[in-house]
């Protein structure tokens, strides 16, 4: 019988994971880093680079969008995107939740 570590496991489960550890944090850490650098082939869109994968809860992509024309052409967009993801990444989300956040910078705060 094996262990749950040396089973292969798909993203969904990666990503479904509570990480306990700091490996499994830095493990999951890179996959959206990873899904988030490949956003690029599904659209290649200017907008798209102000979008980004923040996280993925259960059926759930949680997505933030540095501002509020990216975020509109991405609520016109979201199927196509969750589509993408699902066949993509092995997911079977099922919704999106989407909000403008733009990125922090440095010590002082929001851009």
């Amino acid at each position: 019988m094996h262990s749950d570590r040396t089973e292969p496991r798909n993203l969904r489960q990666i990503l479904n994971h509570r990480p306990q550890t700091a490996g499994g944090i830095f493990v999951r850490a890179q996959r959206l880093a990873d899904i988030n650098r490949m956003l690029r082939d599904w659209c290649d869109e200017p907008w798209v680079h102000q979008i980004r994968v923040a996280n993925i809860r259960g059926d759930t992509v949680v997505l933030y969008a540095s501002t509020a024309p990216a975020l509109l052409r991405l609520r016109h967009h979201g199927r196509s995107l969750l589509a993408w993801l699902n066949a993509r990444y092995l997911l079977s989300c099922t919704r999106i939740e989407s909000k403008v956040r733009p990125p922090v910078t440095g010590a002082t705060g929001r851009v």
